[in-house]
């Protein structure tokens, strides 16, 4: 229900929007009754046909599969929604004014009185059009018609008593604000039907590799709840999302975010978003014993995003090619406590790229940085295993950093333990090392150890061990844009010959 009633109430204020204009501009035409009855009803016929028409292709499609037609709908009623909510947040300010030069034209006789009777029936048939689709998208996700008709209906009185008071200008609400709040929620809609779209191929047999459950939240709210449904039908909540559903919605998501903030010239947010998308779509590798270096130190307010990638290479095909991402979420809630979110992606030598993990980490910094004689903090992570059979595993590492004159060090030390029902063998011991030197913000060369120290029956044999060493530079781009890269050898017999490893960090300070 809210869901409709927030997209008709934005279609019916942007066709208000643009009657008002019109209408204002052409106050005291003669006939200008006759031209507006006309327009209304032309453009309500045209939608009515639209309507139709999706009925009868509905009807022709039964033999294709409900569930692949319902697919092609959702994600059409998605793609036409998006255009739509993505052109009206960059094109308003024009339109406005081009309909308010074509209003005094009609209203001078530089245009015939025909042409108030077009503008308004193409504003109508194109919102009613978009009004169609998106009840048809909302018809096959499941939503009752009792919600999809009070939501049609508070969706028009409101959109109506809002462009009639913007028009007889009773208030002086910003129409540019409405239609901004309106267009981010109708991002997050868009989001969800696209998602949606996505469960329908994947029940429909599509996506086969990419169906398992990511997350169960039915504990804590039931999509057959009266929010549950509200939230479902707002921004496309499910309790039970498969993989593909939320690659579809965090894809979606931060293409549109994307899209949005190059045509709104927000630079910041789109290389965030445009990072992800990248790291999203890419399969970028990684071997298992590297990982990023964690300094102990935090920074209160700072929102950032990572990616984590690197490959491993061997003449041996059970060392070659072993690849893993990582797509990481950070946020300093404070200056003592950083809050990280991740998802992990990963690809064993000889088998396919799979979605592997999702991981919540806290990095918690126990001093102010250089009150002591070396900077300390301890990191604590939850890794929850996609698929099913995997285990879940508990990380902790105590982080230290000193720097003297430009030269820095860091080292991690920690382990990792598999725990849940699926957990075997005891816990991972890992050691980690960088010293770099700090020429200048853009380029500082230094060099990385990385050391899988094994399980405890390992930990007296060194060629059971993988171990990396290699050299390695770091830097800052742009001010916002952190990056390391590395090249390493591996140094025992369980190690890979080589392996190379990428991180790149976009950060925004609140």
């Amino acid at each position: 229900m809210l869901s409709t009633a927030i997209i008709i109430f934005r279609e019916i204020l942007e066709i208000a929007m643009i009657l008002g204009v019109v209408l204002a501009a052409t106050r005291g035409l003669p006939g200008r009754a006759v031209w507006i009855i006309s327009g209304f009803g032309s453009g309500l016929a045209g939608a009515g046909i639209v309507a139709l028409f999706a009925g009868a292709i509905s009807n022709a499609a039964s033999g294709m599969g409900q569930e692949f037609f319902n697919a092609i709908i959702l994600f059409t009623a998605a793609i036409v929604i998006g255009w739509t909510a993505i052109w009206m947040r960059t094109h308003a300010r024009e339109m406005v004014s081009q309909i308010r030069q074509v209003g005094q034209d009609i209203a001078t006789g530089k245009l015939p009185g025909f042409s108030l009777s077009i503008i308004i029936g193409l504003a109508i048939l194109r919102e009613g059009s978009e009004i169609v689709l998106f009840i048809y998208g909302m018809i096959l996700s499941g939503q009752s018609a009792a919600s999809i008709t009070i939501g049609s209906i508070i969706g028009v009185v409101l959109g109506t008593i809002a462009g009639t008071m913007l028009y007889l200008g009773l208030i002086k609400m910003s129409a540019r604000m409405m239609l901004k709040v309106t267009g981010w929620l109708l991002v997050l809609l868009v989001a969800g039907l696209s998602s949606q779209g996505a469960g329908n191929l994947s029940a429909a047999g599509y996506f086969s590799s990419l169906s398992a459950t990511v997350w169960n939240t039915s504990w804590l709210l039931s999509e057959d709840s009266v929010v549950g449904k509200a939230l479902h039908s707002l921004i496309g909540y499910t309790a039970r999302p498969n993989v593909i559903e939320v690659l579809f919605y965090l894809g979606t998501l931060l293409g549109m975010v994307s899209i949005m903030a190059i045509t709104s010239r927000r630079k910041e947010i789109a290389a965030v978003a445009a990072v992800i998308v990248l790291a999203l779509i890419a399969q970028p590798e990684n071997a298992n014993a590297l990982d990023e270096i964690y300094s102990p130190n935090v920074e209160q307010g700072e929102l950032s995003v990572e990616y984590n990638g690197s490959r491993t290479f061997d003449a041996n095909p059970a060392k070659n090619n072993s690849q893993e991402q990582e797509v990481a979420f950070e946020y300093g809630i404070n200056s003592r406590w950083e809050v990280e979110v991740s998802g992990g992606f990963e690809k064993n030598p000889d088998e396919t790229f799979t979605f592997n993990d999702l991981e919540l980490e806290n990095r918690f910094q126990f001093f102010e940085a250089g009150e002591y004689w070396m900077d300390s903090g301890f990191l604590v992570a939850y890794d929850h295993a996609i698929h099913q059979g995997d285990a879940d595993t508990l990380e902790t590492k105590l982080l230290l950093q000193k720097d003297i004159g430009r030269i820095t060090t860091t080292a991690n030390i920690g382990f990792e333990q598999e725990v849940g029902v699926n957990a075997a063998g005891g816990p991972d011991y890992v050691f980690l090392w960088n010293t770099r030197y700090r020429y200048n913000e853009y380029f500082q060369p230094g060099i990385e150890i990385q050391s899988d120290l094994g399980q405890d029956s390992e930990l007296r044999h060194w060629n059971d061990q993988e171990h990396y060493i290699g050299p390695a530079v770091y830097g800052r781009l742009f001010g916002h844009l952190n990056y390391q890269a590395g090249y390493y050898v591996g140094v025992s017999d369980g190690a890979a010959s080589n392996a190379a490893r990428i991180l790149v960090e976009y950060e925004m300070h609140f």
